[in-house]
């Protein structure tokens, strides 16, 4: 399956809900000191680490001399990462076998062949705790595979104390009992001990477990629709939700009809002996099926970054399904795999073995060309100034693909305004339109049908080819009828009071950040000024919208000629409708761009926006039951988050409009941008299981809003009367937690822009004294930082 693809479309769906970020007030005028002294990265001495790990195994371990510890060893000479992980193992001794969490997370068994013999029985210690990962043996970066043996190099590269504490949090997870050294593990430890992870589900826990129980609301509503016998009127919601399940569960109607539905489209591509024809059939799937149907220009409206009163069309080009190295290597597991996944795809389409093979391989050169000329990176992180396209520039770019007519037929203004993602490779891209390459892009448009529609034929195909992740009936309803659905759901379980509770929670928070500005002292006060003026323009939206947008297909039932796929491209072809008009309306901020039985949350920076929807505003998230304190550390804590993401290292690259404009002075910024550099290093290499590390550029939007919203917490207790610290940092602590195996948790990391679950709670917390204070945390605990090195922006 092509997961990239897949994760390029939602991430074009999820457009204008873009993530930003935010930090706690303090700093130096003359300019942040960027390193961290408790992270230094130069290399450590042997008895430098033995008195480091002795020190982190007291309490866990039985007591242990420290001559034991350094037997064999010179302890003045600088220690290697062999050598620190045998320090480990001694100072900590013998390990039991994992049980409960620590046999979840454990790493798989590494190969310990060439281990030099003196450290067998150390590391085959560790290995057997599961506290030991391959990555510690091999350098898996480079290529190695996973029980790979130690053939890199990399455990005679030079420990320091910073990979030390790294290490030592795996053992502090292992045992999990000790609140000063990790915090989210103790805290939790029944719950990471006991939860089973539900049928069809990877994960359980915080979020997950909400989720469970909004799916299980939601469908127990449905199924009372479904079953209530009543002749609603044609068009109520209840009856579009009746009809639309019950077309799901006949699945013999639509085995019997195969891919029959798809035949009358993948025909006319079939046909199409020019692109004029070409673009003639795409158009037809699209205003009959909807947007997925556009395999060779698909986009969909976004908000302009240079004008956040108006739309513009982001564009698509057709996506690398490999990375690019394994565009080099067509002898490679990878490649073969991806290529017979293509050439199957083109034989469900109706092609013939030698075309779908012959267009495989130009696709897949398409692909390489792509992967080749992807835009460097800005290590700035400076958002770039959109290039505009319209239908006569397309044109002019690709003259014998005849865009113009397409983007004509399928509803959108000629004066359309449009960007892509990337100006070098959609250059590149454009080159391939040319009437000799007419059959390669008439493949990619029927695998585009096929990919996109193939979830709402046969079970058959929806395994095979499917991308919509609609699994049930009950999701096939919240997909394609979500405000419809939603009304009814928030009518039911979203009271009122709610709604209003966290309003309130709201403005106490958005009073609080404003404060926090104010006092600055590393901040102009012109920089001040524009900062406020953009926190008093935010526009929340909590729980629903103002105003309920039902889709405008008709959905019939399986007697009256319905089918599911029928129902489903009618309200696909409808949404994309809507979309095309949308572009010749200005943007309503107000606009709710999720359902309202999401379980998250989500800042617009283009439109200023924060949004709550009722899913997330309940236990453990919000609950009128619980304290101020303990409401504050979950739901005022996710609000504040969202707050903060307006400021973070993207988010301040906007104003108060929602427009890119740069609102700092440049002595700012540089400070800011410092402050940054500091917020990922901070994170760097930290671990969501032993082996499996974060990166801290990528998270670190996310990461920034972490800190800003449990800054805006403590601001707020700091000014109550015995304020219960301990319930705020426990309720913070318990949104986390997240059950899963080691293979789940490593994918989560290595594919989210947030940090691992775990260090959302520890590397936040161990920021703030009130923390250290509420816990008598001291140096030498694991949750220890120095004030120095912690992170305080805004």
């Amino acid at each position: 399956m092509n997961y990239r693809k897949i994760k390029k479309i939602m991430a074009i769906l999820l457009i204008g809900v873009s993530l930003a970020g935010c930090t706690e007030p303090g700093g130096n005028k003359s300019g942040p000191d960027t390193s961290n002294a408790a992270e230094s990265n130069e290399p450590s001495t042997v008895e430098e680490l033995a008195d480091y790990f002795m020190k982190a195994a007291e309490g866990y371990a039985s007591s242990t001399e420290r001559a034991g510890v350094l037997e064999g060893l010179e302890g003045s000479q600088k220690a290697t990462r062999l050598q620190m992980l045998v320090l480990a193992s001694r100072a900590f001794g013998r390990l039991p076998a994992p049980e409960g969490y620590p046999k979840r997370i454990a790493a798989p068994a590494p190969d310990l062949t060439d281990i030099p013999k003196w450290a067998q029985a150390d590391l085959q210690n560790l290995a057997d705790s599961g506290i030991l990962a391959a990555s510690d043996l091999v350098n898996t970066s480079d290529g190695e595979k996973e029980g790979g043996s130690a053939k890199s190099g990399i455990l005679e590269e030079p420990a320091t104390m910073k990979d030390a504490r790294i290490i030592a949090a795996r053992f502090f997870a292992f045992f999990g009992t000790n609140e000063k050294d990790d915090f989210y593990t103790a805290v939790n430890r029944q719950l990471l001990n006991t939860l089973e992870i539900p049928e069809g589900m990877d994960t359980a826990g915080g979020s997950s477990a909400v989720a469970a129980n909004t799916d299980a609301q939601l469908k127990e509503l449905i199924l009372e629709i479904v079953n209530s016998g009543e002749d609603y009127t044609k068009g109520s919601p209840e009856q579009k939700i009746r009809d639309l399940y019950k077309n799901f569960e006949d699945t013999e109607a639509r085995s019997r009809a195969g891919i029959g539905p798809l035949r009358k489209y993948l025909d006319a591509v079939e046909k199409a002996g020019t692109f004029s024809e070409l673009n003639a059939a795409v158009a037809l799937s699209v205003q009959e099926l909807g947007n997925l149907a556009n395999g060779l220009l698909p986009g969909i409206p976004v908000t302009d970054t240079k004008d956040s009163s108006r739309r513009v069309l982001q564009l698509m080009t057709q996506v690398p399904g490999l990375v690019k190295n394994d565009y080099e290597n067509p002898d490679g597991e990878a490649y073969k795999e991806y290529r017979a996944f293509l050439v199957e795809q083109l034989l469900a389409a109706g092609e013939s073995q030698p075309d779908a093979e012959r267009h495989a391989d130009g696709i897949l050169l398409l692909e390489k060309d792509l992967a080749d000329h992807m835009e460097e990176q800005d290590v700035s992180g400076k958002i770039k100034d959109p290039n505009y396209y319209t239908p006569d520039t397309l044109d002019e770019m690709m003259p014998e693909a005849k865009f113009s007519e397409l983007l004509d037929a399928i509803g959108l203004p000629s004066d359309v305004k449009m960007i892509v993602f990337d100006d070098t490779q959609f250059e590149a891209y454009s080159k391939w339109f040319t009437e000799e390459n007419l059959e390669l892009f008439k493949a990619i448009e029927k695998m585009a049908l096929l990919t996109g529609y193939s979830s709402y034929l046969s079970e058959d195909l929806a395994e095979k080819f499917g991308t919509g992740g609609i699994t049930s009936a009950d999701i096939a309803v919240q997909n394609f009828l979500s405000d419809e659905l939603g009304r009814l759901y928030t009518k039911r379980y979203f009271p009122e009071e709610a709604k209003a509770g966290v309003e309130e929670m709201v403005n106490l928070l958005t009073d609080t950040f404003k404060d926090r500005i104010k006092r600055l002292d590393w901040m102009e006060d012109s920089t001040k000024e524009e900062a406020i003026r953009k926190l008093d323009s935010i526009t929340v939206l909590i729980g629903y919208p103002d105003e309920w947008i039902f889709n405008d297909a008709v959905i019939a039932a399986g007697e009256e000629g319905g089918s599911y796929f029928a129902n489903v491209a009618a309200t696909e072809a409808a949404k994309w409708k809507r979309q095309a008009e949308d572009l010749q309306k200005p943007v309503d901020p107000r606009r709710f761009p999720l359902a309202a039985y999401t379980v998250n949350a989500a800042a617009s920076r283009n439109t200023n926006t924060i949004i709550f929807p009722a899913g997330i505003l309940q236990a453990p998230f919000y609950d009128k039951n619980n304290s101020f304190e303990e409401n504050l550390g979950s739901i005022g804590s996710t609000i504040a988050h969202e707050i903060t993401h307006m400021f973070d290292d993207g988010g301040s690259q906007y104003d108060a409009q929602g427009n890119i404009r740069n609102w700092w002075t440049d002595e700012d910024y540089s400070h800011f941008q410092a402050l940054c550099k500091r917020t990922v290093s901070f994170y760097e290499g930290y671990e969501a299981v032993p082996g499996v590390k974060v990166n801290g550029q990528e998270t670190l939007s996310e990461n920034i809003a972490d800190i800003g919203g449990i800054a805006c917490g403590l601001e707020i207790l700091s000014h109550m009367e015995n304020p219960d610290y301990d319930a705020f940092f426990r309720s913070y602590a318990a949104q986390w937690v997240r059950v899963a195996d080691y293979s789940t948790l490593r994918e989560l990391a290595e594919n989210d822009f947030h940090a691992p679950n775990n260090l959302r709670c520890n590397k936040v917390l161990a920021n703030f004294q009130e923390f250290y204070d509420t816990y008598g945390i001291q140096e030498g605990d694991g949750m220890y930082i120095p004030e120095q090195d912690r992170i305080k922006i805004w």
